[in-house]
C-alpha cells in the first residue's frame, strides 16, 4: 500500500517572516480521495510542492512508505511514484494524444511499440475515442484535454495521484466528469487522490476534507466563502 505521512512538517521560503507550512501532520492513504481546501496563501501549493518532492520540508519530514523523501532518488521517486494533474493541463502540444501518454512510459523505460496498446487502454478508460488519439490536444476541448492528462498520469503506474486545481478550467458538466473519473480511480482500483482545490463539488466529494490556513492543516470542511 503507497502511503504518504507527513511528520510535523513546515516550511519557510528565503526571507519570508513565517512559515507557508507549519507543523503538518497527516496521513495520505491509497483507496480515497483527499481534498485540502482554503484560501489563497494557506500554503495548499506549498503542501502540495512537499508531497511531490519538489521541495524538502525546512523542519518535519515527509516519507514515502516508510523512507524520507530526503534519502530518496526525487527524481525517480517523481517518475515512477507519483503523478502531477494541473489545472492548465501540460500537455506537450506538439505530440499527439497518443504521445502524450505514451512518453512516460518510455521515460521509464517501456518499448514504444509495448507502450502503444497499454496508452490506448488508458485512454479509452476516461472515454477518449480512437480518432481522438490522433489528435493534437489544441483539438480537443477542455474536458478532453483533461482526461487524456489523467490516462498519462497512470501511464508510469504512480499510485499517487497529486492533483492543482485540476477542475479550474472546466465548466461543470466537465468537471462532474474529472470527479467521477478520479474518485473511480480511488474507490475501484485503490489508488490515492490528494486534491488541492477551490471548486466545492470536488471538496464536497472528496472522503476527506482538509482545510489549510496559514500553513496550518486541519481535518474538515469550512465554509465556501473562507476559502478564497
Amino acid at each position: 500500500m503507497s502511503t504518504l505521512t507527513l511528520d510535523n512538517v513546515s516550511y519557510s521560503y528565503k526571507h519570508a517572516s513565517k512559515a507557508a507550512v507549519s507543523g503538518v501532520s497527516c496521513v495520505f492513504e491509497e483507496g480515497n480521495v483527499y481534498a485540502v481546501v482554503g484560501p489563497s496563501g494557506s500554503g495548499k501549493s506549498t503542501l502540495l510542492s512537499l508531497l511531490a518532492g519538489l521541495d524538502l520540508p525546512t523542519e518535519g519530514e515527509v516519507a514515502f512508505n516508510g523512507d524520507s523523501l530526503a534519502g530518496l532518488n526525487l527524481d525517480r521517486y517523481r517518475r515512477e511514484s507519483i503523478s502531477m494533474i494541473f489545472q492548465a493541463f501540460h500537455l506537450f502540444p506538439l505530440m499527439t494524444v497518443m504521445e502524450n501518454v505514451c512518453f512516460p512510459m518510455e521515460l521509464c523505460g517501456v518499448n514504444p511499440k509495448d507502450a502503444r496498446p497499454r496508452a490506448k487502454a488508458l485512454l479509452e478508460g476516461v472515454g477518449i475515442t480512437k480518432e481522438q488519439m490522433g489528435r493534437f490536444p489544441s483539438k480537443l476541448s477542455g474536458g478532453e484535454r483533461q482526461r487524456v492528462a489523467i490516462a498519462r498520469s497512470l501511464a508510469s503506474n504512480a499510485r499517487i495521484i497529486l492533483g492543482d486545481e485540476p477542475t479550474g478550467n472546466l465548466d461543470g458538466a466537465n468537471t462532474q466528469n474529472i470527479i467521477d473519473i478520479l474518485c473511480s480511480l480511488a474507490h475501484e482500483k485503490g489508488y490515492c487522490v490528494i486534491i488541492v482545490t477551490h471548486d466545492m463539488e470536488v471538496a464536497e466529494a472528496a472522503d476527506i476534507a482538509l482545510r489549510m490556513r496559514d500553513g496550518e492543516l486541519r481535518e474538515g470542511m469550512i465554509e465556501h466563502k473562507e476559502w478564497r
